[in-house]
This record gives C-alpha cells, sequence and structure tokens, in this order.
C-alpha cells in the first residue's frame, strides 16, 4: 500500500513560490499644522499635519536604510549638543541657583562636535520619538508658517488629560444603572 502523500510538504512546497519581496520606499511630505488630533502629555499646541501631502520621494531600501541612518545621527547629535548646552548653563550657574550672565549668553554654536560623544552611542539604540516641550512645538509650527496658534486648543487638551485620568464608573460589587456612569452612557460597567 503506497504512502498517502503529506499534507505538511504540500504546503511548504506552494507557500515557497509566493513571496512578498519590497524593492522600493516610498516616503510623502506633509506641511505642518496645528495638530487638534492627537494629545501632548503637557500643554497645548500639538503638532499634526496637512490633510494632503505636498510632496513624494521614491528610494531603494538601501538609499532609505542610509538616509534614515543619517538622518537619526543629526538628530541624536543635536540632542547630545542640548544636553551639553544644558550641563554647562548648570555649571556656570551653580546648579541653576545663582543667575550668570555668561550661562545665559551661551547658544548651541558654542557646543563643538568635539565635545559630543556621539561615537559612545549606538544610533538604533537610542532613536525613538521625544515628546517635546511646548515651546519647541510653538518654534516648530512658527518656522512651518503657521501665523495664529489657536490658545484654545490648550484648555481643551487640559480637559481631555483630565477626563482620560478618571476611567470607568464608581461602582463597587453590584452596578447601580441610574447612577452608573458606564451604564448612562451605553457601555457595560467597568
Amino acid at each position: 500500500v503506497p504512502a498517502a502523500p503529506s499534507i505538511l510538504r504540500r504546503c511548504r512546497s506552494r507557500r515557497g513560490g509566493k513571496r512578498v519581496r519590497f524593492a522600493q520606499v516610498t516616503v510623502y511630505y506633509f506641511a505642518r499644522r496645528q495638530g487638534f488630533t492627537c494629545v501632548p502629555s503637557a500643554g497645548g499646541s500639538s503638532l499634526g499635519m496637512a490633510p494632503r501631502h505636498h510632496r513624494a520621494r521614491r528610494y531603494s531600501l538601501g538609499q532609505f536604510a542610509h538616509l534614515r541612518q543619517v538622518s537619526h545621527r543629526q538628530h541624536l547629535r543635536l540632542h547630545l549638543r542640548r544636553e551639553k548646552l544644558r550641563a554647562r548653563r548648570r555649571e556656570l550657574t551653580q546648579n541653576g541657583t545663582v543667575p550668570s550672565a555668561e550661562a545665559a549668553g551661551l547658544t548651541l554654536a558654542d557646543v563643538s562636535d568635539d565635545d559630543l560623544d556621539v561615537g559612545q552611542v549606538e544610533v538604533g539604540d537610542y532613536f525613538y520619538l521625544q515628546p517635546l516641550p511646548t515651546k519647541r512645538r510653538r518654534a516648530l509650527l512658527r518656522a512651518a508658517g503657521v501665523r495664529r496658534i489657536d490658545a484654545e486648543e490648550r484648555q481643551e487638551l487640559r480637559a481631555l488629560r483630565l477626563s482620560r485620568e478618571q476611567c470607568g464608573c464608581l461602582c463597587r460589587l453590584t452596578c447601580e444603572p441610574r447612577t452608573c456612569a458606564c451604564s448612562q452612557a451605553g457601555i457595560q460597567c467597568q
């Protein structure tokens, strides 16, 4: 009696011929706008983007990997330069307790590349999105041409952050539909 063909072998051979391979990366560029869709952890002026892209570029996988590595290294260098500037200002002001005209006059240009330990940090391990302070978000918006930053967004974002702190209802052991916030919102009691 001949052995029945294996189901596993059939699946393996069928799967081997159909592979997805990527040859290019398409990067879409959008103008920066005030967000209204994201909630920063503090302050107002959330960052967003225009509804339509204004430019698109195609790269090979190798080109895109190199472009990202260069970009990440530039961001890392800028981050290390800012950290070094903060440290120098702290030294000159005795940990921020004594005002110093010299510390106030320092800029990023005063920190040279020789002062940075870029070689000590692995770019791939370091790079991730960093939260930006409100002043930097506002500066980015102004640099992108946003003339009027909506000040009401700050109060809306604060209200959203406060509402997210309270989740569910105050019911214990049994649900009281008349007083249960979940029941009144039409969801199962949390």
